[in-house]
């Protein structure tokens, strides 16, 4: 996640570009099974958005992830200076309902 804080940079084609190439580059062969990306659009109207993006990496496992990280966390690390200036926040989340219906 991204913070959007006042006079925070993003970019977001690095980001879509070289950085996730870079990611499944990475990634992949180490158990990621897909991502998903947020573009912060909106907080509270008329508020801006509490965050740029937010980047979802799903592993099968939390012993995946934990090892994918391990292993790239310094290449990752050194990228984001590609594309921001605001520190990024990392959470470890579960999914716990996905509904294909909608």
């Amino acid at each position: 996640m991204y913070p959007a804080t006042p006079g925070s940079v993003f970019n977001w084609d690095y980001y879509l570009g070289p950085h996730r190439e870079l990611s499944l580059k990475l990634l992949t062969p180490r158990g990621l099974v897909r991502t998903e990306i947020d573009r912060g659009i909106a907080g509270i109207p008329p508020a801006g958005p509490p965050y740029h993006a937010i980047g979802h990496l799903f592993f099968r496992t939390m012993a995946d992830l934990e090892a994918a990280l391990a292993a790239t966390v310094a290449d990752f690390i050194a990228d984001e200076r590609n594309y921001t200036d605001a520190p990024s926040v990392v959470q470890i989340s579960e999914v716990v309902e996905l509904d294909s219906a909608f």
